[in-house]
């Protein structure tokens, strides 16, 4: 669960994906043609901002929700982007780091 800054945070991401528990709030909001703009720029369709202003007291976006608006870029969890499976992609990313077999040899010696 997160309010309304979080939304925001979301639409920062090139792939949007959030867990299918997520919950995110919205309240009324101050500077609506910055927030507009920025909407926008990262390419999230008038939805989001139609769903943020229609609500003009606190409400919450499920995923479903997100989704439909715009904010989310698919139905994944973001375990698409963070979990295990991502390493056994054909295009490994950088940051994985692959554990060693059960029998391999240590580079030096153990250390007594």
């Amino acid at each position: 669960e997160c309010d309304s800054a979080c939304a925001l945070m979301v639409a920062g991401g090139a792939r949007r994906l959030v867990g299918p528990r997520a919950r995110l709030s919205l309240y009324p909001m101050g500077q609506k043609l910055v927030v507009k703009a920025y909407l926008n720029e990262m390419a999230i369709g008038p939805a989001l901002f139609a769903t943020i202003e229609r609500r003009s007291s606190e409400g919450q976006l499920d995923p479903d929700t997100m989704l439909k608006a715009g904010l989310t870029t698919g139905p994944q969890s973001v375990d698409a982007l963070t979990g295990s499976t991502v390493c056994k992609a054909v295009a490994k990313p950088d940051n994985c780091q692959g554990l060693p077999a059960a029998n391999a040899q240590a580079d030096a010696p153990a250390k007594l």
